[in-house]
């Protein structure tokens, strides 16, 4: 029993380092083939961000290995589209533990050009802040590198208690972008 135990963990750690390291190797063109769009690994909350005649989709990847149901997110991958068929999957990811003040959790991003540069809000659990918060990193590039913004978050579970106790209350961000260019966080 035990090393069935032994060879199991051995395998999927091996699996696990195989693909981290594949991922990370060059940026990957795929053809859509159906819904959903994207099947060689599991994603979630996308955010897309047309720049320039393409459309990026800035996404949470889901590394959960089967068959637990739990979330384990622990970077966001970019995926790019001029045509919304042929799909190019960057090389480059941002991680929550880019944000030094963060411990993990890579949940929902959103991702906003301004002024030249790139700016991808992104929610975190914080390391000392008990619950989820805003970070912002900034890239001169759609497909970065991208790089924490503050040093520090920019909403913290602790600022947003007036109206709910949870600690999941700081998710989801975006930014609204109304007729006069002025932008809203």
């Amino acid at each position: 029993m035990k090393n069935k135990i032994r060879l199991l963990i051995v395998t999927f750690l091996a699996s696990f380092v195989c693909h981290t390291l594949y991922a990370a190797k060059k940026d990957t063109t795929f053809v859509a083939k159906g819904n959903p769009v994207i099947t060689h690994k599991y994603l979630g909350d996308p955010a897309a961000l047309v720049h320039n005649g393409t459309v990026y989709i800035y996404v949470g990847h889901d590394e959960c290995p089967e068959p637990h149901q739990y979330y384990l997110m622990n970077e966001w991958c970019i995926f790019s589209t001029k045509d919304m068929k042929t799909l190019t999957e960057h090389s480059y990811t941002l991680k929550a533990k880019d944000f030094k003040w963060a411990k993990g959790d890579a949940w929902a991003s959103q991702v906003i050009e301004r002024n030249g540069k790139f700016y991808w809000y992104v929610t975190v659990e914080h390391a000392t802040i008990p619950g989820k918060s805003i970070g912002v990193a900034v890239a001169d590039s759609p497909t970065g590198p991208f790089k924490d913004a503050r040093g520090s978050a920019l909403i913290t579970n602790d600022m947003t208690t007036e109206y709910t106790s949870i600690a999941w209350d700081d998710i989801d961000p975006t930014v609204i972008i109304d007729d006069e260019r002025r932008y809203h966080k």
